[in-house]
């Protein structure tokens, strides 16, 4: 399972808000090193997305396509 930009995005934004609060050193700047690795997976699930929508893209036209001719189809 691939997981989402805005998953990512989600889960960098919750430890960067959770690092101020934390009590103790280590556990801030755990949250804030976890902020980062979201972050960067962030990217990647972005790169990922933007070569996937040309094939989305293609494959709705295709649809719609289909969905024409078989109007058509029915009309006739």
């Amino acid at each position: 399972m691939r997981i989402s930009a805005s998953f990512c995005r989600e889960q960098e934004a919750s430890h960067t808000e959770k690092a101020p609060n934390e009590p103790l050193e280590q556990r801030r700047r755990f949250a804030l090193t976890a902020s980062k690795a979201w972050g960067v997976e962030a990217i990647f699930a972005e790169k990922r997305e933007l070569k996937q929508n040309p094939l989305d893209k293609r494959d709705a036209e295709i649809a719609l396509e289909f969905a024409n001719e078989g109007a058509t189809g029915a009309a006739a």
